[in-house]
C-alpha cells in the first residue's frame, strides 16, 4: 500500500468534486488508494446535509439562479452551509476504524486544524456549545460536516479565508439563526495567499492525525482511482 496522498485540486465544481470523492472512497474500502485528502476550492454552492431544511434559505430560487449559485443535497451530517470561492475545504478520505478513531474524536480533530491553522497567523480560534466547527469571537468561521461509510470518512472541512461573505446572508448557516460569520481576510484586514495557507492545512492534518503525505497531482489520483475500476 502506497503511503497517505494528498491531492491539490485547485478549483472543481462540486459536483464533480463529490463523485471523485465517492470514487477515491470505494477505492478506500477494499484497500485499492490509501488514505487521501482532497483540498479544493467550490463556485457557489449550497449543499443540504442529512438534517437540512429549505426554510434555512432566505432567498427566492430565482435570485440563487441570479447569483449562480447551485443546490446539492449529500449524505453528510448537519443542515445548509454555503461553499464558494475564496474558502478553503478538506476532504479527508481516511479508514478511521483502522485507526481506533471514532466519530466525534475526528470531529475534534478536524476542528483542531482548523484552530491550529488560525492560530498561524495569530487568529484564536476555539469551539463553542452551539454548534460544531470553530468560532472567532463568537463568530463562525470554520465548518465540519461528515460521514461514514464502511469505516471510511466522506466529507470533512470548511475554512474561510476570503470568501465573499454576503452570500452567507441567503441562509441560516448550519440552521442556526442570528450568527455571525466570519473569515480570515476581514479578521487580519488583509488577503492571504490560499496556496500558504494549503500549506499550513496539510502541515496540521499530518501533525494531529499522525501521518505522511505525499503529495498527488490530481490527474495523477484521477487516473490511480481508473485503474482501481477498471481491474
Amino acid at each position: 500500500m502506497r503511503n497517505p496522498m494528498v491531492s491539490d485540486l485547485k478549483t472543481m465544481d462540486y459536483v464533480g468534486c463529490l463523485k471523485l470523492q465517492r470514487a477515491v472512497h470505494g477505492a478506500r474500502v477494499v484497500g485499492g488508494v490509501p488514505d487521501t485528502l482532497l483540498l479544493v476550492e467550490h463556485p457557489h454552492v449550497l449543499t443540504f446535509g442529512r438534517r437540512g431544511h429549505q426554510e434555512n434559505v432566505l432567498v427566492s430560487e430565482s435570485v440563487l439562479q441570479q447569483k449562480g449559485v447551485a443546490c446539492i443535497n449529500i449524505e453528510r451530517g448537519g443542515d445548509v452551509t454555503y461553499h464558494g470561492p475564496g474558502q478553503i475545504l478538506a476532504y479527508p478520505i481516511f479508514a478511521l476504524e483502522k485507526k481506533g478513531i471514532g466519530v466525534l474524536d475526528f470531529v475534534e480533530k478536524l476542528e483542531a486544524v482548523m484552530i491550529q491553522v488560525l492560530n498561524d497567523y495569530g487568529i484564536r480560534g476555539e469551539r463553542d456549545d452551539r454548534n460544531r466547527g470553530v468560532w472567532v469571537r463568537g463568530r463562525k468561521i470554520g465548518f465540519v460536516g461528515i460521514a461514514v461509510k464502511k469505516g471510511i470518512s466522506l466529507h470533512g472541512l470548511a475554512l474561510n479565508i476570503s470568501p465573499d461573505l454576503r452570500f452567507f446572508q441567503m441562509i441560516h448557516s448550519c440552521g442556526l439563526k442570528e450568527v455571525g460569520i466570519t473569515s480570515m481576510a476581514e479578521l487580519l484586514g488583509k488577503k492571504i495567499p490560499l496556496a500558504h495557507i494549503k500549506t499550513r492545512v496539510i502541515f496540521h492534518f499530518q501533525e494531529i492525525f499522525g501521518m505522511n503525505l505525499d503529495r498527488t497531482k490530481a490527474d495523477d489520483l484521477q487516473e490511480l482511482v481508473n485503474e482501481y475500476y477498471e481491474k
